[in-house]
């Protein structure tokens, strides 16, 4: 037995007055003249004895009742576990990511979750509150319910191993106490099942179950051109095989311009397709209407009348493949002959090939430097004929090591390195089979910056400092490359990384830069606005073009302006990932060996048992009670 108060223990040392009050009070004589002195001493010695004992018992009930008084406001308890006696640290995470968006037994489970919650936590206590985009601390369930109630669904989400280490940091350090955490979650993401970490912590996970898992959403977008018009495939998801068509409505601003319904057919994907006018600029937006989750039935996009990128040929061969690759209206080619070049139109230019030329002077070289400084890009495809010190002035000054004497042994390109920029996004699998890509002669170079690579190691293309190198020459008598199938895709993404435009739409969260090619001043910041709110994107100047990076500060989905001051320069679009459109089933989730509670209040509940104090205060007043009654019937009764 242990006592909450235990320094009122020492007003034990006061039943010594009631003690020493009673000895003196025996030691006391009251004389009674009486004329019979033999009948005298027969009365006297008998009331003395009786006397004397009711006394003692009387004592005896009134330190009882003292003592149990005492011992009552010490207020003594048993606990019922260890923890029970060590300060209580409970951190709560609140999953609020948009699968929370299901629905639950009362409403979506983010709400079933808030509303159990607060009916769940002692009022006298306080709380960690942690969700992925915020942390509430000292959180008191009367005072703070507001906020609470008012959280709301986020897309900030990140993998589970950072969760933990994050759920630690907001712990105290102090070693005395006892750490707890419950996740309250549908768990939808994996690697939940891994082991707890150190600082003596319990886990309690809290498994929301969705009344369905059924969810519709629009996936994602391609554009296609076909003459004067384009044609808009919209590709959209399910969780479940489903056969019923879901009508799909296509907004530019806030006109409704199509309408279409998409056909699943006993599948869980379908394709509806339509048709826009070329050339036009368009605020778009595709919605659905579905009960489920509601985060991915708007789906935004948006098409910007932009200028051609602007290529410029420096040739010293035949160029048929390059006018071939960069037609209008989406490019502005340009060939010039190495003897006829002016400096003066570089500067004007996104992307500079240099087609096999014979030598770089040093001229053009410092011409080439300030054009990729600000922000241009630069192709070189050598000529086999010319000695491969020509080039290495250039090649140095853009930080590569130089060519090497030619080599003339046939070798098949066979290595492609997927996880480079250029490559990125653009195949659907990482496949090996390119031996049918073959160059006769080629001028090896050291770097481990390689994109393409022979079957020798050997690099056949690749970048540093905004200069991409073939290493040999790209014409039909030294290579099949132009008619191979990487020729496009290579081409094509070198240019676009030349002029960043703004893609169709962008997901919040990754990394995406776009670049805006507008004559501003010097001291010009460029805003990224929606309705009334703006700020102010992290961006990156070279001469006319800004690169600018949202990766940081897109919270919602919709549409953005790109303005300086006033002036709209581009439309941007923004949706959430579709990571949490899939739902796992319980199945899937129960699999990974994880043990779950399924109710907010039989946890608490079971909890507060586990650090309940046994209190005996109210046993040890009954106790008093009864010594008082005692002492009372002593007095009345006893004789």
């Amino acid at each position: 037995m242990q006592f909450k108060n235990p320094e009122i223990l020492y007003a034990l040392f006061l039943l010594l007055i009631p003690i020493l009050i009673h000895l003196f009070q025996l030691r006391r004589y009251k004389k009674t003249p009486f004329t019979n002195v033999a009948f005298l001493e027969t009365v006297i010695q008998n009331t003395r004895k009786s006397s004397t004992l009711k006394k003692w018992l009387v004592l005896c009930t009134r330190l009882l009742a003292l003592t149990f008084l005492i011992f009552a406001f010490a207020e003594p308890f048993i606990p019922n576990t260890e923890r029970a006696l060590q300060p209580q640290e409970t951190v709560i995470f609140i999953d609020n990511s948009f699968s929370m968006q299901a629905t639950g037994k009362k409403g979506n489970l983010l709400t079933e979750a808030k509303q159990e919650l607060l009916a769940a936590l002692h009022k006298d206590e306080r709380y960690t509150l942690v969700t992925w985009d915020d942390v509430l601390r000292d959180f008191n369930p009367v005072t703070d319910r507001n906020e609470l109630l008012d959280l709301d669904f986020t897309q900030k989400t990140i993998d589970v191993q950072s969760l933990r280490m994050r759920l630690n940091n907001v712990f105290s350090t102090r070693d005395e106490s006892s750490r707890q955490r419950i996740l309250i979650s549908d768990f939808q993401d994996t690697g939940w099942s891994s082991q707890l970490d150190s600082l003596h912590k319990t886990e309690h996970r809290i498994l929301l179950e969705p009344t369905t898992l059924e969810n519709i959403s629009i996936d994602s977008l391609h554009l296609n051109r076909v003459s004067a018009a384009y044609s808009l495939d919209v590709f959209l998801a399910s969780t479940t095989s489903i056969t019923q068509d879901i009508p799909v409505s296509l907004f530019n601003k806030e006109k409704l311009i199509a309408k279409g319904s998409a056909t699943f057919e006993n599948s869980k994907h379908s394709k509806i397709q339509f048709q826009l006018t070329s050339g036009a600029a368009i605020q778009g937006k595709l919605s659905i209407t579905t009960p489920d989750l509601k985060f991915d039935n708007d789906f935004y996009f948006s098409i910007n009348t932009t200028e051609p990128l602007k290529v410029l040929a420096v040739s010293n061969a035949e160029d048929t493949f390059l006018s071939r690759l960069y037609q209008e209206p989406q490019f502005s080619y340009t060939n010039v002959a190495e003897d006829q070049l002016e400096y003066s139109i570089l500067d004007d230019q996104d992307l500079i090939i240099l087609n096999e030329p014979q030598r770089i002077s040093t001229a053009l070289i410092n011409a080439l430097k300030k054009h990729t400084q600000s922000g241009g890009t630069l192709l070189l495809i050598p000529n086999m004929n010319a000695a491969a010190t020509n080039y290495n002035s250039l090649l140095n000054a853009y930080g590569f090591a130089g060519f090497q004497s030619k080599i003339e042994a046939p070798q098949r390109i066979t290595t492609i390195n997927y996880d480079h920029p250029l490559y990125q996004n653009v195949f659907t699998g990482r496949s090996s089979n390119l031996q049918t890509h073959q160059v006769k002669a080629y001028f090896p170079i050291a770097t481990t910056d390689a994109i393409l690579s022979l079957e020798n190691n050997a690099p056949f293309l690749a970048e540093n400092n905004r200069l991409y190198l073939f290493t040999g020459s790209l014409t039909s008598t030294n290579s099949n490359f132009i008619n191979g199938q990487l020729i496009v895709p290579t081409f094509d993404k070198i240019a676009t990384e030349a002029l960043k435009l703004p893609q169709m739409y962008y997901s919040i969260g990754s990394k995406n830069t776009f670049d805006i090619t507008t004559p501003l001043p010097d001291d010009a910041v460029l805003t990224l606005e929606q309705q009334e709110q703006a700020f102010i994107p992290l961006q990156q100047r070279r001469g006319d073009k800004v690169s600018i990076d949202t990766q940081e500060g897109i919270k919602n989905d919709g549409l953005y302006a790109v303005k300086y001051k006033q002036d709209t320069l581009a439309m941007v679009a923004y949706n959430f990932d579709r990571a949490e459109s899939n739902l796992r089933p319980l199945e899937a989730i129960t699999a990974e060996n994880i043990d779950f509670e399924t109710n907010i209040p039989d946890l608490f509940n079971k909890l507060e048992q586990d650090t309940n104090l046994n209190l005996l205060y109210k046993w040890f007043v009954i106790f008093a009670l009864l010594a008082f009654l005692a002492e009372m019937l002593l007095l009345k009764k006893f004789k």
